[in-house]
């Protein structure tokens, strides 16, 4: 392959992410015919530049890749050879690339080949110009050029050192792989590739299919040649380069896939428990789509510095911290983490990457599926791990998300790259996964099953919409379902169904009628109306019924025949299943919150804690009715439910109170929890069941972190310091509880112990914990302390990023870290990884007061422009003050008597 160094012209000539200003080649003719990559005469105009999306004149029919990676070095090689099918006639060949330098572009037409001129696009777009319009036909194009190692990105090809030695990632979900390949880098695009990589020697690479051969190269170190992948969009292509490990798991699926754990050199060991569990994960999501694993082999590859996971076919990758742990320092949160995320990644198997969707507007028939599957699978994988509550919490998250005016529609119309890139939030990924439970549901198990397995074969390695989805769900349904699931698919905000019994004709009959719920102080509308699918339960005595609806318009009656006397008690959301939030008249929600909540099963429980919470942010609940459950909730057995109970301190955040009621929420924290966080210690037991390993560490937080509980305080300082010194005085399950409530309250000799040792600290996981550790702290000069690493240059940022972000969310700290965003902005935004920018933002969005609402607005507006997501970053935070000032004013007399006085206000509501 030719790399001329005389091409001084496209040398220089890069994608739309250029660091310096580029001259047009019209300017700029090369020094001589020798340039790499000829500028070729031509009396046309130049060529149009598309924006957003590819022109459909011409599509890629397949791809060949020769990558030459030292992850040593910031720089890579290549050379991709793409067949081309020329629909309609054409005067250029355009392509996505980004922070690329292309060295040569040669096209062949029927033998003949022609050097092509390369021309700047908008945005990310490439345009290549042959001398002649291309005609109808094949063509084959051939482009040499280079590209970066970033140190700075987790997107494109990155790269990360683990105890000294160098790896390279790739993560190109949803637009990164247009920053390592030109391409067509559109889901639709979707056809075989086939990757050939030549490193140093010590290293290997994997990708998505098996490898071919290996040979050593002339010039030293190895090539490695892998088989052409079955038909797959740019985003799901993926490798790694690197001295790794690899640790065998048994063969997994009806075919019996190779399956193995790849991980950083020497940390092979640390995939046991992923080894153990994935052939058998992957075997529960066999039998529900009805048919095997669609590739080849399943590797599954931790990479440092990656938040979560993602699903390329054949080569998954992870969060080295969520997928490895050594042995004797694992912990039942991280297993049960690891398990459901690769349930998560490994259903994308079937829903997104062998069916995967024709456009980002469909990115729910990605996500949203994948994230219903998870504990729709989990639940008979692993019948103890309570998933179906699990969903029921996950619904009421996705629920506040949603009923914030800027929230996104599930099918959001993308218009910018922007959009594709805020597509992955809460709404995508918790509110589908909460209507797809709703509908399956109202359909039955079996029938949305079917429906499923209908859409995997009908497009099996090809590309879907929202309505081919529905259509397949419709013939197995045999009623049209695009009513129920569009009105939720294609509106924002969430449905509030409020329910009235009424017992005074012959047969009880419930009434209903719906609007949008909205929160105090937002400027939405409320009157919007959907097809809601509704169950509702209820019962007297030990006598209980069931009757169900779909509510359209604005009201309606659902009769309960089977009721022979009028209901002591109506659940208005059976099972919690409904994604919509109830409002109750006072008497019965009392009812339910006390002396019937025997009846009510435990993920009901769950689903009207919720809606409690979001009662009260309505304005429709005193807020001090509402924390006058908890002192009662507080030795709840059942974990779930407990956990529940604690989102209602949301409702006593401290930027809601006056610094005189800090301490009082301390005291309360302290007086509610701390006896119970006292009795379980830091010390697990023997033979101690999984429920009660999972909740230690909540109680723990919040009475000695959150409540200042001086015992838990004191026994933690002391087992830090133990910690430092010998690495294992703490469980390893928590180590970061531990030291969070440590440092919360410790001094500046801790954080100097602290610092020394992440600075010296070269073990990965224990570097993790240490920055961790240190964003515990909250007096300002340690904090400032912290935010002089986001500037540190011998610091990589991708680690410690975190420190100014949990900085800025706590009321003591958040004065320092929005003056520190302020001071740096520039260079922060020059550091931080490009999609990141827009979270700058959150350095002010604890604020609770119109003064720094409209500070913040005045600083930001202009920057977050400029910010990859950051205008839609700005608008939730701004709304999400303007909700924190509204509440405040409404809300804030009634916490603030609560704290004053908690044990003189009721236990349950009354008015």
């Amino acid at each position: 392959m030719s790399r001329r160094a005389s091409f001084a012209l496209l040398a220089a000539l890069t994608a739309c992410g250029a660091r310096q200003p580029v001259p047009t080649p019209e300017a700029n003719p090369p020094a001589s015919s020798s340039s790499a990559v000829e500028v070729v005469a031509t009396s046309r105009p130049a060529p149009a530049s598309p924006s957003l999306r590819l022109p459909a004149e011409v599509r890629p029919t397949g791809y060949g890749v020769e990558l030459t990676v030292d992850p040593a070095t910031p720089v890579f090689q290549g050379v991709v050879d793409m067949d081309l099918e020329v629909k309609e006639a054409t005067d250029a060949l355009w392509l996505h690339g980004r922070h690329l330098t292309v060295r040569e572009a040669t096209l062949t037409v029927d033998g003949a080949s022609e050097v092509l001129t390369l021309v700047k696009g908008k945005e990310d777009f490439l345009g290549f110009v042959p001398v002649r319009p291309l005609k109808p036909g094949a063509a084959h194009l051939r482009i040499v050029y280079e590209g970066e190692l970033s140190e700075r990105e987790t997107t494109g090809a990155f790269r990360a050192k683990d105890d000294g030695a160098w790896y390279a990632y790739t993560q190109f979900e949803p637009v990164g792989a247009r920053r390592v390949f030109p391409c067509f880098d559109e889901p639709s695009f979707k056809v075989p590739w086939q990757l050939t990589f030549h490193v140093p020697a010590g290293n290997v690479a994997v990708t998505n299919t098996p490898l071919v051969n290996e040979e050593p190269r002339a010039s030293g170190g190895t090539t490695f040649r892998f088989a052409r992948t079955q038909p797959l969009p740019s985003y799901l292509i993926a490798f790694g380069v690197g001295p790794f490990d690899f640790l065998e798991a048994q063969p997994s699926g009806e075919k019996a896939v190779r399956t193995r754990i790849v991980t950083p050199r020497g940390r092979a060991v640390e995939g046991t428990y992923a080894a153990k569990v994935t052939p058998e994960i992957l075997a529960h999501l066999e039998r529900y789509f009805g048919m095997p694993f669609p590739y080849e082999k399943l590797d599954v590859l931790a990479v440092p510095l990656f938040g979560g996971a993602m699903e390329h076919p054949g080569l998954v990758t992870f969060n080295a911290g969520s997928l490895l742990a050594k042995p004797g320092e694992d912990s039942v949160r991280r297993q049960r983490g690891f398990y459901n995320t690769q349930m998560h990644e490994l259903a994308h198997q079937w829903f997104g990457d062998l069916v995967t969707m024709a456009w980002w507007d469909d990115l729910w028939l990605n996500e949203s599926f994948a994230t219903w599957a998870t504990p729709r699978m989990v639940e008979s994988a692993q019948p103890t791990w309570d998933a179906p509550i699990e969903r029921v919490r996950g619904r009421s998250y996705a629920l506040s998300t949603d009923s914030l005016v800027t929230a996104r529609r599930i099918r959001q119309p993308i218009q910018k790259v922007d959009d594709i890139l805020g597509a992955f939030d809460g709404i995508t990924y918790g509110k589908g996964a909460a209507v797809l439970n709703m509908v399956e549901g109202w359909l039955g198990r079996d029938v949305f099953q079917r429906g499923v397995q209908r859409h995997m074969r009908a497009h099996a390695h090809g590309n879907a919409t929202a309505k081919d989805f529905l259509d397949a769900l419709s013939a197995e349904a045999g009623q049209d379902v695009s009513g129920v699931l569009g009105s939720f698919l294609d509106q924002g905000g969430a449905p509030l169904v409020t329910t009235r019994l009424d017992c005074s004709g012959k047969v009880p009959v419930v009434r209903l009628s719906q609007s949008r719920f909205l929160p105090l102080g937002s400027s939405g509308d409320a009157k919007q109306e959907w097809k809601v699918p509704l169950c509702v339960r209820y019962g007297s005595g030990k006598v209980s019924g069931r009757a169900c609806t779909v509510l359209q318009g604005e009201s309606a009656e659902l009769l309960l025949p089977e009721a022979k006397t009028c209901p002591t008690w109506v659940m208005p959301n059976a099972d919690g299943a409904g994604y919509y939030r109830t409002a109750l008249d006072t008497q019965m929600l009392g009812r339910l919150l006390s002396t019937e909540s025997r009846h009510l099963s435990r993920a009901e429980r769950v689903a009207l804690l919720g809606d409690v919470q979001a009662l009260v942010n309505a304005g429709a609940m005193p807020a001090a009715d509402a924390l006058g459950l908890l002192p009662g909730l507080a030795g709840e057995q059942d974990r779930q439910v407990f956990q529940a109970s604690l989102d209602l301190l949301g409702v006593l955040r401290p930027s809601l109170l006056s610094d005189a009621r800090q301490a009082d929420r301390q005291r309360f924290l302290r007086d509610t929890y701390g006896a119970r966080a006292r009795a379980l210690g830091f010390t697990p037991r023997a033979n101690e069941d999984e429920e009660t390993r999972l909740l230690r560490p909540v109680l723990l937080e919040l009475a000695g972190e959150q409540g200042a509980d001086p015992r838990l305080v004191a026994e933690a300082k002391q087992l830090a310091q133990q910690w430092l010194a010998d690495g294992k005085a703490i469980a390893p399950e928590l180590v970061r509880t531990t030291l969070g409530i440590a440092t919360a309250h410790g001094d500046a000799a801790l954080h100097g112990k602290l610092m020394t040792a992440m600075r010296s600290e070269k073990e990965r996981r224990k570097r993790e914990h240490l920055i961790s550790a240190l964003s515990g702290f909250r007096e300002p000069e340690l904090v400032g302390e912290n935010l002089k690493l986001l500037l540190d240059t011998s610091v990589d940022l991708r680690e410690v990023g975190s420190l100014l972000f949990s900085a800025g969310q706590d009321v003591r700290s958040r004065d320092v870290a929005y003056a520190f965003v302020k001071e740096n902005y520039d260079a922060l935004a020059a550091r931080l990884p490009e999609e990141r920018q827009g979270a700058l933002v959150w350095a002010a969005a604890s604020y609770c007061d119109p003064v720094h609402r409209q500070e913040a607005a005045a600083f930001f507006t202009e920057r977050m422009e400029r910010a990859p997501g950051g205008t839609r970053a700005l608008a939730q935070a701004l709304e999400r003050m303007d909700l924190c000032i509204a509440f405040k004013a409404a809300q804030g007399s009634s916490v603030e008597s609560f704290l004053a006085s908690p044990k003189k206000v009721p236990a349950r509501p009354g008015r």
